[in-house]
């Protein structure tokens, strides 16, 4: 490890517990010898492998945006933080506003739009029998698709209780 503090003594132990480690000797077994912790022995093979290079430190979380709620008129929330504001009647409308808003524009600047991929032809597992021709897609007939919008046009639209689409959409 890369602790200036730290005494040869403690370094040569470390790097023998990364060594050992590395070799195949398991975490309690290693535990148990040196008088540690299972999970001070990872934490310490880790921190040899960042010391030397062969892993990138552990990434730390950006600053977090905590949002101020304040009363502006009477009867108004205002939520406001990060360059985004938003009111609301009460405060956790505001909030629910706010946060609507600021999940948005982070969204909106950081993700690239991409075309949606076209729909591929089933590439599974298929059953060929000789002498048999493979089966076509499953398509209506124009008639009965004429019939379906005829039907869909004259009926009013009844919501599904289960939660489901309308078919044909």
């Amino acid at each position: 490890m890369s602790n200036p503090n730290q005494g040869a003594a403690t370094r040569s132990r470390n790097e023998e517990i990364e060594r050992r480690l590395t070799a195949g000797e398991s975490g309690p077994a290693l535990a148990a010898a040196f008088g540690i912790t299972q999970p001070r022995v990872h934490q310490i093979a880790r921190a040899v492998r960042e010391a030397r290079g062969d892993l990138a430190p552990k990434a730390k979380p950006g600053p977090r945006i905590r949002p101020r709620l304040r009363k502006v008129e009477l009867g108004l929330w205002l939520c406001a933080g990060g360059g985004v504001e938003r009111r609301g009647e009460t405060q956790l409308e505001a909030y629910d506003r706010w946060l609507k808003a600021s999940l948005a524009s982070h969204v909106g600047a950081h993700a690239a739009p991409h075309e949606p991929e076209p729909e591929r032809p089933y590439a599974g597992p298929v059953t060929v029998i000789p002498g048999v021709r493979p089966g076509q897609a499953l398509r209506l007939p124009p008639a009965l698709l004429l019939n379906g919008a005829r039907a869909r046009a004259a009926q009013p639209y009844t919501p599904s209780l289960s939660g489901g689409r309308r078919g044909g959409e």
